[in-house]
């Protein structure tokens, strides 16, 4: 599969369309082509490449939990040449929202409001379970710190944590988008910089051997690879998901038809770098035996957990494993200011399209950023991260931060299958839509290959690879967005669309990317 530059004779663009593509331009431009990658990279690596892989060797065993990242890297590039033709398509802020609803309403005229409504919360709680997942092990890294284990914190340390995690990522999310980029690239870089660190540790540990990784079986003696495997796919296939949410500030990006599509398969590469990376140093680390409760590994004789700070702490002391936490928090920080800034775009464009209330879509006069959908936001992660946290302790919920990964893995899969379908429909309802990064130099039979391999993909993660409990719940955070449009709609709190899709094609001209 090779890329290239054409130039297209004519394409066509329309009124609506042209309506759904300056969603957001009254915002300040202010992110260049990099900083949009490390947007990307940042809102993906949070505290999962750094904390997860003692969970999923707990349930897999190393073999299987990295042969899970490397299947799950390869079965996404899929996604996300569909995504980076679509970011190409909408270059607005809300992206992915945006050229959902705008597909939706093309082949659905009548029910599309609701549908492109559902479509965006679905996003919404999408992100925000990733989010709350997050929150939960900053609130569990640094509980194991300063009390030697999550048990031992008193109940209030994990609610206190989160609600200064997102309260201070909410702050600088406030400031102009320029200035939040930048901060975001800093601490993108420092995690590249933990990932090559740790590696080269592992490498040079005595101790550490490949042999590690080669353990077929996992803990409790299982050799069935397949049913080994299937228990950490859709973790690790959730981990590449939100590939796409640096779409979400398109409309404050520079030359986003192209930059962010670029941003998205750079960020795919990388990512896996640095999950893959980690996964294979943890693995090769140490001999690793469950931990009591059986939820994580342990190096053998010692109470160290198979994490990335806490193997730092072991194989090159104390100094350097407080270094590497802090080195984590300041990921954690990164992944939420990242996550921040788009998701609250999203709630801007759907107030845009007049699907959200009026509020949302109102922008701070300074600096051009919304910031009454970062204040919302704000408040929907502390209930979820902290009713989440409090719930744990007190013995009625599982561990959240693995129990929020898996609902996030199965609200995206949905979200998956949804993008596949806007790529196919756009192609047909508007062929000659511009699009400067396109599967394929012409035809759709590419397009159709990407879009079945993403539905079978994710269809098995989400119903192949979770137990009713999460697909339950899952299905019941989708349906509570049905009354609150309902509820919005007769209150007549919505703002004013200014999206319709309904104008004639005008001439244009475009140069497209194409991939073959």
């Amino acid at each position: 599969m090779t890329t290239s530059t054409t130039s297209e004779p004519r394409v066509k663009t329309s009124k609506a369309e042209c309506d759904a593509i300056k969603i957001g331009s009254e915002m300040q431009v202010g992110i260049s082509s990099f900083a949009s990658w490390m947007l990307g990279v940042g809102a993906i690596i949070g505290s999962y490449a750094w904390l997860v892989h003692g969970p999923m060797i707990a349930r897999a065993g190393t073999f299987a939990t990295s042969s899970a990242w490397v299947v799950a890297a390869i079965m996404t590039l899929p996604s996300a040449f569909i995504l980076a033709e679509l970011s190409s398509m909408f270059p607005a802020a809300g992206g992915p929202y945006v050229f959902k609803y705008y597909a939706f309403k093309r082949v659905f005229p009548k029910t599309g409001e609701m549908i492109g409504f559902l479509t965006g919360w679905l996003f919404y709680t999408c992100v925000i379970c990733a989010l709350a997942c997050m929150g939960n092990g900053f609130s569990n890294l640094l509980s194991h710190i300063f009390y030697g284990s999550a048990a031992n914190a008193p109940i209030w340390f994990g609610p206190f944590l989160i609600v200064c995690l997102f309260g201070g990522c909410t702050l600088l999310n406030m400031v102009s988008v320029n200035k939040a980029s930048a901060v975001n690239s800093a601490a993108t870089i420092v995690k590249f910089a933990m990932a090559i660190s740790f590696g080269l540790l592992v490498v040079c540990a005595p101790h550490s051997s490949v042999a590690n990784l080669l353990n077929f079986s996992n803990p409790h003696g299982n050799t069935d690879f397949f049913a080994n495997f299937s228990s950490v796919f859709l973790l690790a296939l959730c981990g590449y998901s939100g590939i796409e949410i640096t779409s979400c500030s398109s409309s404050e990006t520079k030359d986003a038809r192209r930059s962010v599509p670029r941003a998205i398969i750079l960020t795919l590469v990388a990512t896996s770098f640095i999950y893959v990376g980690m996964s294979l140093a943890v693995g090769a680390a140490s001999p690793y035996v469950p931990s009591a409760d059986g939820e994580y590994m342990i190096v053998d004789g010692t109470a160290v957990h198979a994490t990335v700070p806490a193997m730092t702490g072991h194989l090159a002391g104390p100094f350097w494993g407080n270094v590497m936490s802090a080195a984590v928090v300041t990921s954690i920080v990164g992944c939420g200011l990242s996550c921040l800034l788009n998701l609250a775009r999203v709630g801007y464009s759907m107030a845009a399209t007049g699907l959200f209330p009026r509020k949302f879509a109102e922008l701070d006069p300074k600096t051009k950023v919304p910031s009454y959908a970062l204040c919302f936001q704000f408040w929907c992660l502390v209930i979820v991260s902290v009713g989440s946290n409090v719930l744990a302790k007190t013995g009625l919920c599982p561990n959240p931060y693995v129990f929020l990964g898996e609902i996030f893995g199965f609200i995206y899969s949905f979200l998956a299958l949804l993008y596949g379908f806007c790529l196919m429909s756009l192609r047909y309802t508007d062929p000659d839509m511009a699009r400067p990064f396109r599967i394929g130099a012409k035809g759709n039979a590419l397009a159709w290959v990407m879009t079945i391999w993403s539905i079978v993909v994710y269809g098995f993660a989400a119903f192949g690879c979770t137990t009713w409990v999460q697909q339950v719940t899952s299905l019941v955070m989708l349906l509570v967005g049905v009354p609150m449009y309902f509820w919005y709609r007769r209150r007549g709190l919505f703002a004013e669309s200014v999206v319709i899709v309904d104008a004639q094609p005008v001439p244009v001209m475009q140069e497209s990317v194409i991939i073959r």
